[in-house]
């Protein structure tokens, strides 16, 4: 189904990440997005340069919208190494669990602390979860963007969940211990991010408001890691 005519380069970009991400990079056709949000092809390319400058649009429009109302037209491509750039320098400042960090330097891990560190890193998810979803997508295709997702954005976080677990006193090992801390916080992904996509992976909700999933998934992150700490 179409979505409503963009008008906007903001609007564009925000249509050009959801078919990124649910296409792939390799697979998104410009006449593809233009039927998708109901312009010609021709009129896309008045608004948006070429598919390299639609990757730019969708990076831009994920880290800061705002200045798209200004930008000139048609937008123009960056090349790939600074659109790199572009998202590691937004990670390094966006992708912060402050909480885990202290609770490594206290060398503290009870199931308050468990729960806290799950809430703290389902509101990240929550808050960036589009962007999450699109480096994830084209980190799988093109291997620029792999080390920003693995090292920076999902391989930070399970590396200090990692070291906590193990300064703790964790009897499985490093290899063990990354086992239980992914499958814990792929729970947590689920639950502030996978859960809420179209078609057969949405989740029926009832009546429950976002702080109960948040509280939900936090008790239940906390509940798998105690596979490492059984003593917990």
């Amino acid at each position: 189904m179409a979505r409503k005519q963009a008008t906007s380069l903001t609007e564009i970009g925000d249509a050009a990440v959801s078919y990124i991400t649910r296409h792939g990079y390799r697979q998104t056709q410009m006449a593809g997005l233009a039927r998708e949000i109901g312009v010609s092809a021709g009129t896309l390319y008045t608004y948006v340069e070429n598919k390299e400058a639609l990757l730019h649009l969708a990076t831009e429009f994920l880290i800061d919208p705002t200045p798209l109302a200004r930008a000139a037209l048609p937008f123009g491509a960056l090349p790939r190494a600074k659109l790199v750039t572009r998202f590691a320098e937004t990670v390094q400042e966006r992708a912060q669990w402050p909480y885990l960090k202290r609770a490594i330097v206290e060398n503290r891990v009870d199931q308050k602390t468990l729960r806290t560190v799950g809430a703290e890193v389902y509101g990240l998810i929550d808050t960036y979860g589009r962007s999450i979803l699109f480096l994830d997508r084209l980190a799988d295709e093109l291997p620029e963007f792999t080390p920003v997702h693995v090292d920076k954005v999902r391989g930070g976080f399970m590396g200090d969940l990692v070291t906590l677990l193990l300064n703790a006193g964790s009897t499985h090992g490093i290899y063990g211990t990354a086992i239980i801390a992914r499958a814990a916080t792929e729970g947590i992904s689920w639950s502030a991010m996978h859960r809420k996509r179209e078609g057969l992976a949405r989740q029926p909700i009832g009546d429950l408001a976002e702080s109960d999933i948040r509280l939900l998934a936090s008790h239940t992150f906390a509940a798998a890691l105690t596979a490492a700490l059984p003593d917990v």
